[in-house]
């Protein structure tokens, strides 16, 4: 005689893995979404049928559009941040300043190398890159997520170059984010200039010659008076 189907899960594990996955699906669907048409060129009304689900659970789910917003964004800003702050501890101290420099280079855009050509990882790059650009007031909802990042480097630049004009450093440090949105936000623009004789998607190329970019600019801006 055989006992009762242990196996089975309790009716309230079965709901919170299928409220998981019913907000992954949300996430996932806004995150392309938002990628292709920007934040206002999507309804909730898309996402949902995007995803499959209910109207309203995007309600349920994150309090409104806004809230399914920002939890877009901080899924990929925490591990990549993250990332970043573990490279940036690991700088090194000694050594030639363009080798320390190159390292702080690395430490940034490394991160964004590395998750470069999954799905999920390039639409969030492409809408990133557009928010950057954008002006309008729904980035005030992850302005305090950049910020933080952005004193660390900023803090890190400093130290290296510690006679620099302040507005150098923080142009140096605008301008490697706007170089690496650039390189990771599948515009295209390249393959378009070319005539597809050189590609957006050599990766490797790209990232090198963003490397070999940040480090001559940002040397250039911080060491002229």
């Amino acid at each position: 005689m055989t006992g009762p189907a242990a196996a089975d899960p309790p009716p309230r594990v079965s709901r919170e893995v299928a409220r998981e996955k019913l907000r992954a699906r949300l996430l996932d669907s806004a995150e392309e979404l938002f990628a292709a048409r920007g934040y206002f060129g999507v309804s909730v009304r898309d996402i949902t049928d995007h995803a499959g689900a209910r109207l309203a659970s995007v309600s349920d789910q994150f309090g409104g559009k806004e809230g399914l917003f920002h939890a877009v964004l901080l899924r990929r800003i925490q591990p990549l941040n993250d990332d970043r702050r573990t490279r940036l501890a690991a700088l090194p101290t000694r050594g030639t300043r363009a080798r320390r420099l190159g390292a702080l280079v690395d430490a940034f855009t490394e991160p964004m190398r590395l998750r470069a050509g999954d799905p999920g990882w390039d639409n969030y790059f492409r809408f990133i890159a557009q928010l950057a650009n954008s002006g309008h007031p729904i980035g005030r909802l992850i302005v305090g997520d950049f910020n933080a990042i952005a004193a660390d480097f900023i803090t890190a630049l400093r130290a290296l170059f510690p006679t620099a004009r302040e507005a150098a450093i923080h142009d140096a440090y605008l301008h490697l984010v706007a170089a690496t949105l650039h390189t990771y936000s599948n515009n295209l623009r390249l393959d378009s200039l070319t005539d597809g004789r050189m590609r957006t998607g050599d990766i490797d190329k790209r990232h090198q010659a963003l490397r070999r970019f940040a480090q001559g600019g940002i040397t250039t801006l911080a060491t002229t008076p």
